[in-house]
C-alpha cells in the first residue's frame, strides 16, 4: 500500500514571509501606518463592552438595587410599626394607672426602672382568625408566649382597652378569649349598676341582661360601662365601651348591647397585665 510523504516547503517562502512581516512592522513604527486600524479595533472592543455593560448588566445591578432597597423600606417600616404599637400601649397604660393596678407602685416602679416583670409583659400576636371573628361565635386569638407561658386569667389590652383574658397555655403559645366570645362573661359598672357581662359572638359586642323588678331606673344609649373589679381578675375602672342598643320587648328582662372600644384588629401587638396581688 502506498504511503503519501509530506513534501518540503521552500525556505524561500518561509523568507519571504519574514520579509513582509518585517516590512509591516517597520512601517507601522516608522509611520504609523496602521495606528488607525488599531485605533478602529480599540473603540470597537470598548464600545461593544460598554453596550454589553449597559444592556445586560446595569439593569440587572438596577433590578438588585431596587429589590433590596424596598425590603429594606418593607424591613424598616414594620420595625416603626412595632415600636408605634409598643408606643401606644404604654402610653394607655400610662394614662390609665390608677385604674390598671390595685398597688400604684408596681407601675411607677416599672415605669422607672422596668425592675418589675410579673405586673405585665409585653406580648406579640400569633394568629388571629379574622374571619371565624366575623362570622362566629367563637372569639379567640393567640399569642406567642415570652421565656414562659402566660398565666391563666391574665387580662389582655391593647392601646384601646381590654381585649379579653388567657384563657389556656402550652409552650409556644397562649389563648385569649375575647370579651365578644359567647363564653365570655367581665363584671362592668355604671354609675351604681352592676352586672355581669356576656360575649354575643359578634365582634366589639357585649351585653348585659336584667331584671326590670331589681333595677327600676332607666339607662340611656351612651351611657359608659367600666370594669367593676368584682372577682378580682379584672382591674377595677377601666373603661369598656358605652351602650348601643336596649332591647326591652321582653316585659321582664331589659338587654343592653354595649360596644367594647378595643378593637382587636388593629394592632400585633398587646400587653398582659396582672393586678399585684394576681395567684
Amino acid at each position: 500500500m502506498a504511503r503519501i510523504a509530506p513534501g518540503n516547503t521552500p525556505k524561500f517562502a518561509y523568507i519571504l514571509l519574514v520579509i513582509i512581516a518585517s516590512l509591516f512592522l517597520y512601517l507601522d513604527i516608522q509611520y504609523k501606518t496602521f495606528t488607525p486600524t488599531k485605533n478602529l479595533f480599540n473603540s470597537g472592543l470598548l464600545t461593544s463592552n460598554l453596550l454589553v455593560k449597559s444592556i445586560i448588566f446595569n439593569p440587572i445591578g438596577n433590578i438588585y438595587n431596587v429589590t433590596r432597597s424596598k425590603i429594606d423600606l418593607v424591613n424598616t417600616n414594620t420595625s416603626l410599626l412595632n415600636e408605634l404599637e409598643l408606643s401606644r400601649i404604654e402610653n394607655f397604660l400610662i394614662l390609665n394607672k390608677d385604674e390598671l393596678f390595685k398597688n400604684q407602685n408596681g407601675l411607677l416602679s416599672f415605669i422607672k426602672s422596668s425592675s418589675i416583670k410579673n405586673s405585665y409583659e409585653l406580648a406579640k400576636i400569633s394568629s388571629f382568625d379574622t374571619n371565624l371573628y366575623k362570622c362566629c361565635d367563637s372569639h379567640r386569638l393567640f399569642l406567642f408566649n415570652n421565656t414562659k407561658p402566660f398565666q391563666n386569667g391574665g387580662t389582655v389590652i391593647n392601646s384601646q382597652g381590654i381585649l379579653g383574658q388567657i384563657a389556656s397555655s402550652n409552650k409556644r403559645v397562649s389563648e385569649v378569649i375575647l370579651l365578644s366570645d359567647i363564653n365570655h362573661s367581665i363584671p362592668i359598672k355604671s354609675n351604681e349598676f352592676f352586672c355581669n357581662a356576656s360575649g354575643t359572638g359578634r365582634p366589639k359586642v357585649i351585653e348585659c341582661r336584667y331584671d326590670k323588678s331589681l333595677w327600676p331606673e332607666y339607662l340611656s344609649e351612651g351611657e359608659s360601662f367600666y370594669t367593676s373589679g368584682l372577682g378580682g381578675v379584672f382591674p377595677e375602672g377601666i373603661y369598656i365601651g358605652s351602650v348601643t342598643y336596649i332591647n326591652t320587648n321582653n316585659e321582664s328582662e331589659i338587654i343592653l348591647e354595649i360596644e367594647s372600644k378595643a378593637d382587636p384588629l388593629i394592632q400585633n401587638h398587646v400587653m398582659v397585665i396582672y393586678p399585684d396581688d394576681f395567684k
